[in-house]
């Protein structure tokens, strides 16, 4: 066990592991600060005892990214509303806040997110700091939305960091890995309070990956999900109800909300749960069990405010590997992902998810610069078999695919920087603002070659 560094904010050693349960490291020193000021402290103090420190949030990727080095950072306990623009709808949040409370919050203020992930216990300077997404091609990820963030350095210096105040900062630190400086509060551009029609049908999938691009440009938000072995996918289109009357768009029924959240934990939730304990059991009825997921999952249509049309429950562990094509080549792409899968056998537990986002600007955004399609493989973690995650890698680099940074790959530093046109503008702000490397990890030096 380390000795105790006396280092302010100091709690006792806890254990860090990734959301699905393949990197763990225990005994690891944590420092927890409460305010902006203990923050600062805290990186200073690390700094001069030699140690290194990564920041950390929720724990929700499945990658070594933020795998302590000496210290742990973890900012939950930074958590809230700092100020609200009435005027321009922006609301500034301290890095620790969790999306699903920062929506909570804005709901009473009368504003909302233009998108979200699906998963909202994550943070929202982890979500921000991996370029975490919903689904759009009219609307960006977290990392797209945020319109100014409050960094703290290496050497505890405090920047301000917009499109008009340390610009090159602000675009390496908006999908900065937590290694460009410490997110400690968000600026985020919002909208008023929306409500969201959710429409979940089956269709063919053939007749779908057809026309794929055709139908996320149609739809203010689209996915769909795929089940290997089965001919269909389920598809959900989410519609924007804000210009509608408000007697027109509000919330069901109480009867209906209630079979809505009855649908939601039995078969949406408590279903899958079962099914991949059963696989793990008897592998053999893999592909009855895959038929029967897709059959339980019923066409549904309602309508809510629009974080709870986003999001969803997750109550089975997976692994994760997720990749961003470019939107043109998303449907080639899925082929090849299909016939991966069906040639392998491969029990997934969790169907395949298709996504899509809007271009961004952000230096090391996965969606940088181009239209893009995102493809999540999940499988069951006590099935998981990294064979199969090694053989779908190879797919998606063949059709110029970018990893995302909380999902699991294996590439470095040469084959990552080829994807980015800024990598080495990213590199140069990182080197200027931690010439010392106190932010960085054994891998996430490998990440960055440096």
């Amino acid at each position: 066990m380390n000795q105790p560094l006396g280092l302010p904010s100091e709690v006792n050693a806890g254990t860090w592991r990734t959301w699905d349960r393949t990197h763990q490291i225990d005994e690891v020193r944590t420092v927890q600060p409460r305010s902006l000021e203990e923050l600062v402290e805290a990186v200073v103090a690390v700094r001069e005892s030699g140690a290194g420190l990564r920041p950390a949030g929720s724990g929700h990727s499945f990658s070594e990214l933020a795998a302590p080095r000496d210290v742990r950072l973890d900012l939950t306990e930074l958590t809230g509303l700092l100020e609200i623009n009435r005027t321009t709808n922006q609301a500034r949040f301290l890095a620790g806040t969790t999306l699903i409370r920062a929506a909570r919050i804005l709901e009473g203020e009368g504003l909302a997110f233009s998108n979200l992930p699906d998963i909202l216990h994550q943070t929202v300077g982890g979500a921000v700091s991996t370029a975490t997404h919903g689904t759009g091609t009219g609307y960006p990820s977290m990392s797209g939305q945020v319109c100014a963030l409050t960094l703290v350095t290496a050497s505890g210096e405090v920047l301000e960091c917009s499109p008009a105040k340390n610009r090159e900062v602000f675009q390496a630190a908006r999908a900065g890995l937590g290694v460009i400086g410490v997110v400690a509060s968000v600026t985020f551009q919002c909208e008023p309070t929306y409500r969201l029609h959710s429409a979940e049908f089956k269709e063919p999938v053939d007749q779908l990956v057809d026309a794929v691009g055709e139908r996320m440009a149609s739809a203010d938000h689209f996915e769909f999900f795929w089940n290997p072995v089965t001919g269909s996918t389920h598809s959900h289109i989410m519609t924007r109800l804000h210009r509608l009357p408000d007697e027109w768009a509000k919330p069901g029924s109480k009867v209906a909300q209630t079979v809505r959240r009855m649908d939601d934990t039995v078969l949406r939730r408590g279903l899958p749960l079962g099914l991949n304990r059963l696989a793990s059991w008897a592998p053999k009825a893999i592909p009855g069990l895959n038929r029967l997921d897709t059959l339980a999952v019923s066409s549904r249509a309602f309508t809510d405010l629009s974080y709870k049309v986003f999001s969803s429950a997750r109550p089975v562990k997976y692994v994760q590997t997720e990749w961003a094509v470019p939107l043109e080549d998303l449907t080639e792409a899925f082929r090849d992902v299909q016939k991966t899968l069906e040639k392998r056998g491969s029990y997934l537990g969790l169907p395949v998810t298709v996504r899509c986002a809007a271009p961004e600007e952000a230096w090391l955004s996965p969606a940088q610069g181009r239209y893009t399609g995102w493809i999540s493989v999940r499988q069951f973690w006590r099935t998981w078999t990294p064979e199969l995650f090694d053989e779908l890698q190879t797919v998606f680099l063949a059709h110029g695919a970018r990893p995302h940074w909380g999902g699991r790959h294996t590439l470095e530093a040469a084959e990552l920087a080829e994807k980015y046109k800024h990598w080495d503008d990213f590199l140069r702000i990182r080197e200027h603002l931690d010439p010392d490397g106190v932010l960085l990890s054994e891998p996430t030096r490998r990440l960055l070659g440096v």
